[in-house]
Protein backbone atom coordinates (compact mmCIF):
# COMPACT_ATOMS: atom_id res chain seq x y z
CA UNK A 1 0.00 0.00 0.00
CA UNK A 2 1.25 3.46 -0.84
CA UNK A 3 1.55 5.23 2.52
CA UNK A 4 3.35 8.34 1.34
CA UNK A 5 2.00 10.09 -1.73
CA UNK A 6 4.16 12.35 -3.80
CA UNK A 7 3.01 15.93 -3.34
CA UNK A 8 3.26 17.35 -6.85
CA UNK A 9 3.54 21.10 -6.93
CA UNK A 10 1.02 22.70 -9.28
CA UNK A 11 2.55 25.45 -11.27
CA UNK A 12 0.69 28.36 -12.85
CA UNK A 13 1.83 30.95 -15.35
CA UNK A 14 1.75 33.67 -12.72
CA UNK A 15 4.13 31.76 -10.39
CA UNK A 16 7.41 31.61 -12.23
CA UNK A 17 9.88 31.48 -9.34
CA UNK A 18 9.88 27.71 -9.37
CA UNK A 19 11.90 25.29 -7.31
CA UNK A 20 14.59 23.61 -9.34
CA UNK A 21 13.99 20.00 -8.44
CA UNK A 22 10.23 19.45 -8.19
CA UNK A 23 8.00 18.19 -10.99
CA UNK A 24 8.13 18.58 -14.74
CA UNK A 25 5.38 20.25 -16.73
CA UNK A 26 3.17 22.99 -15.33
CA UNK A 27 -0.56 23.35 -14.82
CA UNK A 28 -1.43 26.76 -16.20
CA UNK A 29 -4.35 28.58 -14.63
CA UNK A 30 -6.02 31.91 -15.47
CA UNK A 31 -6.55 30.84 -19.08
CA UNK A 32 -9.92 32.58 -19.10
CA UNK A 33 -8.71 36.03 -17.99
CA UNK A 34 -6.41 38.81 -19.08
CA UNK A 35 -5.37 42.39 -18.29
CA UNK A 36 -5.80 44.98 -21.06
CA UNK A 37 -4.37 48.51 -20.78
CA UNK A 38 -6.94 51.29 -21.29
CA UNK A 39 -6.66 55.06 -21.59
CA UNK A 40 -9.84 55.79 -19.63
CA UNK A 41 -12.97 54.24 -18.12
CA UNK A 42 -15.11 55.34 -21.08
CA UNK A 43 -17.58 52.92 -22.66
CA UNK A 44 -15.70 53.06 -25.95
CA UNK A 45 -12.43 52.05 -24.28
CA UNK A 46 -14.24 49.35 -22.29
CA UNK A 47 -15.76 47.69 -25.38
CA UNK A 48 -12.44 47.82 -27.22
CA UNK A 49 -10.59 46.29 -24.26
CA UNK A 50 -13.12 43.45 -23.90
CA UNK A 51 -12.70 42.58 -27.58
CA UNK A 52 -8.89 42.65 -27.23
CA UNK A 53 -9.19 40.55 -24.08
CA UNK A 54 -11.21 37.89 -25.89
CA UNK A 55 -8.57 37.77 -28.62
CA UNK A 56 -5.84 37.18 -26.02
CA UNK A 57 -7.85 34.50 -24.21
CA UNK A 58 -8.60 32.69 -27.49
CA UNK A 59 -4.88 32.70 -28.28
CA UNK A 60 -4.00 31.36 -24.80
CA UNK A 61 -6.50 28.50 -25.11
CA UNK A 62 -5.80 27.63 -28.73
CA UNK A 63 -2.20 28.74 -29.18
CA UNK A 64 -2.88 29.14 -32.88
CA UNK A 65 -2.90 32.55 -34.57
CA UNK A 66 -5.16 31.04 -37.22
CA UNK A 67 -7.88 30.68 -34.59
CA UNK A 68 -8.55 34.42 -34.41
CA UNK A 69 -9.08 34.52 -38.19
CA UNK A 70 -11.87 31.91 -38.07
CA UNK A 71 -15.27 33.46 -39.00
CA UNK A 72 -17.07 32.25 -35.85
CA UNK A 73 -14.27 33.56 -33.61
CA UNK A 74 -14.18 36.90 -35.43
CA UNK A 75 -17.94 37.21 -34.96
CA UNK A 76 -17.57 36.68 -31.20
CA UNK A 77 -14.76 39.22 -31.05
CA UNK A 78 -17.11 41.79 -32.55
CA UNK A 79 -19.79 40.90 -29.99
CA UNK A 80 -18.15 39.11 -27.03
CA UNK A 81 -20.89 39.72 -24.44
CA UNK A 82 -22.20 36.10 -24.51
CA UNK A 83 -18.73 34.83 -23.49
CA UNK A 84 -18.05 37.50 -20.88
CA UNK A 85 -18.05 36.47 -17.24
CA UNK A 86 -16.96 39.65 -15.46
CA UNK A 87 -14.64 42.65 -15.75
CA UNK A 88 -13.19 45.34 -13.52
CA UNK A 89 -10.58 48.09 -13.47
CA UNK A 90 -7.14 47.88 -11.87
CA UNK A 91 -4.30 50.36 -11.51
CA UNK A 92 -0.80 48.93 -11.75
CA UNK A 93 2.14 51.30 -11.25
CA UNK A 94 -0.07 54.24 -12.19
CA UNK A 95 -1.37 52.61 -15.39
CA UNK A 96 -5.04 51.75 -15.82
CA UNK A 97 -6.05 48.22 -16.88
CA UNK A 98 -9.30 46.40 -17.48
CA UNK A 99 -9.27 42.86 -16.09
CA UNK A 100 -11.54 40.73 -18.25
CA UNK A 101 -12.80 37.24 -17.36
CA UNK A 102 -14.57 34.94 -19.81
CA UNK A 103 -16.56 31.74 -19.37
CA UNK A 104 -13.94 29.02 -19.87
CA UNK A 105 -16.37 26.28 -20.94
CA UNK A 106 -17.90 28.56 -23.57
CA UNK A 107 -14.45 29.51 -24.87
CA UNK A 108 -13.57 25.82 -25.30
CA UNK A 109 -16.96 25.10 -26.94
CA UNK A 110 -16.35 27.94 -29.39
CA UNK A 111 -13.00 26.41 -30.38
CA UNK A 112 -14.39 22.86 -30.55
CA UNK A 113 -17.38 23.89 -32.67
CA UNK A 114 -14.98 25.62 -35.07
CA UNK A 115 -12.74 22.50 -35.16
CA UNK A 116 -9.83 24.58 -33.87
CA UNK A 117 -7.07 23.18 -31.64
CA UNK A 118 -7.44 23.39 -27.86
CA UNK A 119 -4.32 23.68 -25.72
CA UNK A 120 -5.09 22.29 -22.25
CA UNK A 121 -3.93 23.39 -18.81
CA UNK A 122 -1.08 20.88 -18.62
CA UNK A 123 1.79 22.44 -20.55
CA UNK A 124 5.53 21.85 -20.93
CA UNK A 125 7.85 23.64 -18.53
CA UNK A 126 10.76 25.35 -20.29
CA UNK A 127 14.16 26.11 -18.74
CA UNK A 128 15.79 29.18 -20.31
CA UNK A 129 19.56 29.56 -20.49
CA UNK A 130 19.97 33.17 -21.62
CA UNK A 131 23.04 35.37 -22.06
CA UNK A 132 22.37 39.09 -22.27
CA UNK A 133 25.02 41.40 -23.73
CA UNK A 134 24.33 45.15 -23.54
CA UNK A 135 27.82 46.47 -24.44
CA UNK A 136 28.59 47.13 -20.76
CA UNK A 137 28.52 43.53 -19.58
CA UNK A 138 27.65 39.96 -20.49
CA UNK A 139 25.81 37.78 -18.02
CA UNK A 140 23.73 34.66 -17.69
CA UNK A 141 20.26 35.61 -16.51
CA UNK A 142 19.36 33.74 -13.33
CA UNK A 143 16.02 33.11 -11.66
CA UNK A 144 16.44 35.92 -9.17
CA UNK A 145 17.55 38.55 -11.68
CA UNK A 146 15.89 41.99 -11.55
CA UNK A 147 16.90 42.92 -15.10
CA UNK A 148 14.24 44.13 -17.54
CA UNK A 149 14.71 41.06 -19.72
CA UNK A 150 13.87 38.71 -16.82
CA UNK A 151 10.72 40.72 -16.04
CA UNK A 152 9.76 40.70 -19.73
CA UNK A 153 10.09 36.93 -19.95
CA UNK A 154 7.82 36.62 -16.90
CA UNK A 155 5.09 38.94 -18.23
CA UNK A 156 5.16 37.61 -21.82
CA UNK A 157 5.18 33.96 -20.76
CA UNK A 158 2.22 34.65 -18.46
CA UNK A 159 0.24 36.38 -21.21
CA UNK A 160 0.84 33.53 -23.66
CA UNK A 161 0.37 30.71 -21.15
CA UNK A 162 3.89 29.32 -21.63
CA UNK A 163 5.45 28.40 -18.24
CA UNK A 164 9.18 29.12 -17.98
CA UNK A 165 11.90 29.11 -15.35
CA UNK A 166 15.51 30.25 -15.26
CA UNK A 167 18.51 28.48 -13.72
CA UNK A 168 19.49 29.49 -10.20
CA UNK A 169 23.15 29.79 -11.30
CA UNK A 170 24.55 28.49 -8.03
CA UNK A 171 27.92 26.77 -7.73
CA UNK A 172 26.67 23.60 -9.46
CA UNK A 173 25.39 25.54 -12.48
CA UNK A 174 28.50 27.71 -12.74
CA UNK A 175 30.73 24.62 -12.63
CA UNK A 176 28.92 23.13 -15.62
CA UNK A 177 27.91 26.08 -17.82
CA UNK A 178 29.56 29.36 -18.76
CA UNK A 179 28.70 32.27 -21.05
CA UNK A 180 30.64 30.78 -23.96
CA UNK A 181 28.72 27.49 -23.76
CA UNK A 182 25.44 29.36 -24.16
CA UNK A 183 26.56 31.84 -26.81
CA UNK A 184 28.21 29.05 -28.77
CA UNK A 185 25.15 26.77 -28.39
CA UNK A 186 27.27 23.93 -27.01
CA UNK A 187 24.41 21.59 -26.23
CA UNK A 188 26.19 18.91 -24.21
CA UNK A 189 27.21 20.98 -21.13
CA UNK A 190 23.89 22.85 -21.11
CA UNK A 191 21.93 19.60 -21.40
CA UNK A 192 23.96 18.14 -18.53
CA UNK A 193 23.31 21.16 -16.30
CA UNK A 194 19.60 21.03 -17.20
CA UNK A 195 19.15 17.52 -15.77
CA UNK A 196 18.77 18.81 -12.20
CA UNK A 197 15.78 20.88 -13.30
CA UNK A 198 12.61 18.91 -13.90
CA UNK A 199 11.67 20.92 -16.97
CA UNK A 200 10.49 19.24 -20.16
CA UNK A 201 12.56 21.35 -22.57
CA UNK A 202 15.37 23.87 -22.42
CA UNK A 203 16.21 26.94 -24.51
CA UNK A 204 19.72 28.19 -25.30
CA UNK A 205 19.48 31.89 -26.16
CA UNK A 206 21.37 35.16 -26.37
CA UNK A 207 20.28 38.79 -26.77
CA UNK A 208 22.79 41.44 -27.83
CA UNK A 209 21.78 45.10 -27.50
CA UNK A 210 23.68 47.53 -29.72
CA UNK A 211 22.36 51.06 -30.03
CA UNK A 212 18.75 50.99 -31.20
CA UNK A 213 18.63 47.31 -32.12
CA UNK A 214 18.67 43.89 -30.45
CA UNK A 215 19.99 40.75 -32.09
CA UNK A 216 18.58 37.58 -30.62
CA UNK A 217 18.97 33.92 -31.36
CA UNK A 218 17.58 30.88 -29.62
CA UNK A 219 17.26 27.12 -30.00
CA UNK A 220 14.85 24.73 -28.25
CA UNK A 221 15.86 21.21 -27.14
CA UNK A 222 14.13 18.35 -25.29
CA UNK A 223 15.49 17.96 -21.78
CA UNK A 224 15.24 14.17 -21.62
CA UNK A 225 18.76 12.77 -21.72
CA UNK A 226 17.62 10.10 -24.16
CA UNK A 227 16.26 12.64 -26.65
CA UNK A 228 18.70 15.57 -26.57
CA UNK A 229 20.69 16.00 -29.78
CA UNK A 230 22.70 18.80 -31.35
CA UNK A 231 19.80 19.50 -33.72
CA UNK A 232 17.25 21.88 -32.16
CA UNK A 233 13.51 21.27 -32.31
CA UNK A 234 13.07 24.86 -33.45
CA UNK A 235 15.37 27.87 -33.66
CA UNK A 236 15.48 31.46 -34.84
CA UNK A 237 17.88 34.38 -35.21
CA UNK A 238 16.82 37.95 -35.96
CA UNK A 239 17.59 41.64 -35.44
CA UNK A 240 14.69 43.62 -33.93
CA UNK A 241 14.14 47.11 -32.51
CA UNK A 242 13.97 46.38 -28.78
CA UNK A 243 14.08 43.81 -25.98
CA UNK A 244 10.29 43.62 -25.78
CA UNK A 245 10.03 42.46 -29.39
CA UNK A 246 12.89 39.98 -28.96
CA UNK A 247 11.29 38.35 -25.89
CA UNK A 248 7.85 38.24 -27.55
CA UNK A 249 9.27 36.53 -30.63
CA UNK A 250 11.24 33.96 -28.64
CA UNK A 251 8.25 32.98 -26.48
CA UNK A 252 5.92 33.00 -29.52
CA UNK A 253 8.19 30.65 -31.46
CA UNK A 254 8.46 28.26 -28.50
CA UNK A 255 4.69 28.41 -28.07
CA UNK A 256 4.08 27.59 -31.75
CA UNK A 257 6.20 24.45 -31.44
CA UNK A 258 4.31 23.30 -28.34
CA UNK A 259 0.95 23.99 -29.96
CA UNK A 260 1.91 21.79 -32.89
CA UNK A 261 2.71 18.97 -30.47
CA UNK A 262 0.20 19.37 -27.64
CA UNK A 263 -2.85 21.36 -28.83
CA UNK A 264 -5.63 19.01 -29.94
CA UNK A 265 -8.33 19.65 -32.55
CA UNK A 266 -11.39 17.45 -32.94
CA UNK A 267 -10.53 14.82 -35.55
CA UNK A 268 -14.19 14.20 -36.28
CA UNK A 269 -13.62 10.46 -35.87
CA UNK A 270 -14.98 8.19 -33.14
CA UNK A 271 -11.67 7.27 -31.54
CA UNK A 272 -11.24 5.70 -28.13
CA UNK A 273 -8.50 4.31 -25.90
CA UNK A 274 -8.27 2.04 -22.87
CA UNK A 275 -5.91 2.97 -20.06
CA UNK A 276 -5.21 0.81 -17.00
CA UNK A 277 -3.85 2.04 -13.66
CA UNK A 278 -2.40 -0.42 -11.16
CA UNK A 279 -1.68 -0.21 -7.42
CA UNK A 280 -4.92 1.64 -6.70
CA UNK A 281 -5.40 1.50 -2.93
CA UNK A 282 -7.66 4.45 -2.17
CA UNK A 283 -10.96 5.76 -3.52
CA UNK A 284 -9.50 9.26 -3.85
CA UNK A 285 -7.04 7.95 -6.46
CA UNK A 286 -9.96 6.96 -8.69
CA UNK A 287 -11.50 10.39 -8.22
CA UNK A 288 -8.20 12.14 -9.02
CA UNK A 289 -7.60 10.05 -12.15
CA UNK A 290 -11.09 10.73 -13.50
CA UNK A 291 -10.71 14.45 -12.77
CA UNK A 292 -7.35 14.46 -14.53
CA UNK A 293 -8.72 12.83 -17.68
CA UNK A 294 -11.72 15.17 -17.80
CA UNK A 295 -9.46 18.22 -18.07
CA UNK A 296 -7.23 16.78 -20.82
CA UNK A 297 -7.74 18.53 -24.16
CA UNK A 298 -7.50 15.17 -25.98
CA UNK A 299 -10.37 13.55 -24.04
CA UNK A 300 -14.09 13.91 -24.80
CA UNK A 301 -15.32 11.64 -22.02
CA UNK A 302 -14.00 9.12 -19.50
CA UNK A 303 -15.62 5.99 -18.07
CA UNK A 304 -14.36 3.54 -15.45
CA UNK A 305 -15.04 0.20 -17.12
CA UNK A 306 -13.34 -2.27 -14.80
CA UNK A 307 -12.20 -2.32 -11.17
CA UNK A 308 -10.47 -5.53 -10.17
CA UNK A 309 -8.27 -5.82 -7.10
CA UNK A 310 -5.91 -2.84 -7.22
CA UNK A 311 -6.32 -2.39 -10.98
CA UNK A 312 -8.66 0.14 -12.64
CA UNK A 313 -9.36 0.32 -16.39
CA UNK A 314 -10.73 3.46 -18.06
CA UNK A 315 -12.28 3.92 -21.48
CA UNK A 316 -11.49 7.31 -23.02
CA UNK A 317 -13.36 8.82 -25.99
CA UNK A 318 -10.85 11.03 -27.79
CA UNK A 319 -10.85 14.28 -29.73
CA UNK A 320 -7.46 13.46 -31.22
CA UNK A 321 -5.40 10.32 -31.70
CA UNK A 322 -3.90 7.73 -29.37
CA UNK A 323 -0.50 9.36 -29.79
CA UNK A 324 -1.95 12.78 -28.85
CA UNK A 325 -3.18 11.24 -25.61
CA UNK A 326 0.19 9.61 -24.86
CA UNK A 327 2.09 12.88 -25.42
CA UNK A 328 -0.18 14.69 -22.97
CA UNK A 329 0.02 11.92 -20.39
CA UNK A 330 3.79 12.05 -20.61
CA UNK A 331 3.65 15.65 -19.35
CA UNK A 332 1.77 14.72 -16.17
CA UNK A 333 4.18 14.12 -13.25
CA UNK A 334 1.58 12.05 -11.38
CA UNK A 335 1.39 9.49 -14.22
CA UNK A 336 4.10 6.85 -14.63
CA UNK A 337 4.00 4.26 -17.40
CA UNK A 338 4.95 0.73 -16.31
CA UNK A 339 7.92 -0.58 -18.30
CA UNK A 340 6.50 -4.08 -18.55
CA UNK A 341 3.57 -2.69 -20.51
CA UNK A 342 5.80 -1.42 -23.31
CA UNK A 343 5.56 -3.73 -26.31
CA UNK A 344 7.60 -4.08 -29.45
CA UNK A 345 5.77 -1.53 -31.57
CA UNK A 346 6.44 1.95 -30.14
CA UNK A 347 6.02 5.61 -31.00
CA UNK A 348 8.83 8.13 -30.84
CA UNK A 349 7.71 8.94 -27.30
CA UNK A 350 8.49 5.40 -26.12
CA UNK A 351 4.85 4.32 -25.98
CA UNK A 352 3.45 1.27 -27.77
CA UNK A 353 1.06 1.71 -30.69
CA UNK A 354 -2.30 0.01 -30.12
CA UNK A 355 -4.53 -1.26 -32.94
CA UNK A 356 -7.98 0.36 -32.92
CA UNK A 357 -9.62 -2.96 -32.00
CA UNK A 358 -7.31 -3.74 -29.10
CA UNK A 359 -8.86 -2.95 -25.72
CA UNK A 360 -5.85 -3.82 -23.55
CA UNK A 361 -3.85 -0.62 -23.30
CA UNK A 362 -0.62 0.05 -21.41
CA UNK A 363 -0.52 0.10 -17.63
CA UNK A 364 0.25 3.14 -15.53
CA UNK A 365 0.78 4.01 -11.90
CA UNK A 366 -0.87 7.10 -10.37
CA UNK A 367 1.39 9.11 -8.07
CA UNK A 368 -1.27 11.41 -6.66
Amino acid sequence: MLKNLLNSSIFCASCLLLQANLVSAAEVHQLDETLVPVESRSLVQQKKAISIGLREVILKNSGSKASIAHPSVKAKMRNPSSLLSQFGYQEVDGELFLQVNFDHQRIIKLLRDAHLPVWGKQRPLTLIWLVEDDAESKQIINDGSVLDSRKLFQSVSESKGVPVLFPVMDLDDNMKVNIHDIRGKFVEPVASASQRYQADYFVIASMDTRGDSVKYNFALYPKSSGETTSTPLTSKSKVVHDLDTAVHEIISAVSEFYVGRYAIADSGSALDSYVTFIDITELKQLVEIEKYFKQLSAVKSVQLTQLQGTSAKYKLDLFGTENDLRRLMKLEPRVRVIDSAIHEAQTDDGFDVLPDTQVQGPEYRWRG
